[in-house]
Parts: structure tokens; C-alpha cells; sequence
């Protein structure tokens, strides 16, 4: 599972992406705004750093990877779902969210779900539909989600029966 099944992520796109949630991390503002502006800025690859597309594809994969890896893999004939709630208790309506954010629930579910086409066509949406403002806010978006999932405190899997 995961949302570069058909197109493994560069290692390039993997050290930009772990750099990025690095400096999220740090919150290192000045930084983090100037790389991911030149990636939103220069979407294809340029001069051997990989494409916004790429970046993005691999922040959303390691957000699944991250999920399924902390909660356990869905057992034979079960599905994920995401049941988001904020601090107070109250359930998240994915619609009231930014476009951004509803971009990244939407696609880190597709590929939860399984649902592997659409999860691709919403990457494909981002690297070829997204105007600059829209890309930068989508991987800044996905970028504070990992390394908040990251740093969640979370229970071991369950134990899933195989027999």
C-alpha cells in the first residue's frame, strides 16, 4: 500500500522530502518557506532536483507508510477509515477544511482505502492543476501533517490474526 506503487520515489525526492519535514520540525520558518517555494516554484525536475509532483508524491506515501506502520495493517476484508477530531471532541468536516488540507485527507484516504487510481489521479491534480499558491500551501499542508503524525504518541498495533 502506498501512493508510489507504480513510481517509486527518487532518492532525491526522498532527501528533499526528509529534509522539508526537518525543517518543519525545527520550525525553521525562513528555510522550510525558501525550499518548498523553489519546489512549488520549479514543479519538473531541474539541475537533479526532483519535481514538485515527486516531492508531494513521496510526502503523501510516507504519511500512509507512517499510519499504516503506527495502526497496523487492515485485516482481510477491513478497511481504513479516518474519523478526524479536533483537540475539544468534535468531528472534523473535511469540507469546512482549506482546499489544501481537504487535498491531503482525501489522498492519504484514497491510498488507505486501497483506492490506488484515485489517490493518483488527486497526485496528478496537484502537480498539473495547482497554481504556485495552491501547490506551496498543499505540500505545507502535508508536510505539517506527517511530522505530526511523526511525533503522535501512539498505541502499538493490534495483533492481527493471519490464519
Amino acid at each position: 500500500m502506498g501512493s508510489n506503487a507504480d513510481h517509486p520515489a527518487s532518492p532525491a525526492a526522498a532527501a528533499l522530502g526528509g529534509r522539508l519535514v526537518h525543517l518543519v520540525g525545527d520550525h525553521d520558518a525562513a528555510r522550510f518557506s525558501r525550499e518548498v517555494s523553489r519546489v512549488c516554484a520549479e514543479p519538473h525536475l531541474t539541475e537533479g532536483r526532483p519535481g514538485y509532483g515527486d516531492v508531494l508524491a513521496w510526502v503523501v506515501d510516507a504519511i500512509v507508510d507512517v499510519l499504516t506502520a503506527r495502526l497496523g495493517a487492515a485485516g482481510p476484508g477491513e478497511r481504513f477509515i479516518l474519523d478526524l477530531r479536533f483537540t475539544d471532541g468534535a468531528p472534523v468536516v473535511v469540507d469546512d477544511l482549506p482546499e489544501s488540507e481537504r487535498w491531503v485527507l482525501r489522498t492519504v484516504a484514497a491510498f488507505l482505502a486501497e483506492e490506488g487510481a484515485e489517490g493518483e489521479r488527486l497526485l496528478a491534480s496537484a502537480e498539473h492543476r495547482f497554481d504556485l499558491t495552491m501547490r506551496a500551501e498543499t505540500l505545507t499542508a502535508a508536510l505539517i501533517w506527517l511530522d505530526f503524525i511523526l511525533d503522535v504518541d501512539l498505541p502499538d498495533p493490534p495483533d492481527v490474526i493471519t490464519a
